[in-house]
């Protein structure tokens, strides 16, 4: 039929509840937390809110028992916990300078680090259990 549009809508995304507590995991926030970091059995553990809203109205995220995936457009889908996650909630959290997580932490030597928008974060243990943890800003 000449001058007819034919519009398909993709099936909306399809929510998983874990751990029998009721809350839902979505889209590429479940994907990482399913394939990258195991699920329930993994280093987050079970979900302790549905799908939430950040502040700054772009980007959402999933609370899990031992840390949070944060997704945005720009950047994707991944976890922030621990120490880290400790300096960026200090720094204001995706809209303080550091912005959106963008990778996984990764060893490097003795650290742990983590990419962010405009950051590098880096955790270092010292002796006794201690530790210390401090941002490289990315964007001047």
């Amino acid at each position: 039929m000449a001058g007819a549009l034919v519009v398909s809508a993709a099936a909306p995304a399809q929510a998983t509840p874990y751990c029998d507590k009721g809350f839902e995991v979505v889209g590429a926030i479940e994907y990482t937390y399913i394939h990258d970091l195991g699920g329930p059995g993994g280093v987050l553990g079970c979900p302790t809110s549905h799908e939430l809203e950040n502040p700054d109205r772009v980007g959402r995220r999933s609370e899990f028992e031992r840390g949070t995936i944060y997704w945005s457009p720009a950047t994707g889908a991944f976890p922030v916990w621990g120490a880290i996650g400790e300096w960026w909630a200090r720094q204001g959290w995706e809209r303080g300078p550091a912005g959106y997580p963008t990778s996984f932490e990764y060893a490097v030597g003795n650290e742990i680090r983590q990419n962010f928008q405009c950051a590098t974060v880096h955790f270092q243990p010292r002796p006794g259990g201690s530790h210390v943890t401090w941002g490289e800003n990315k964007c001047v």
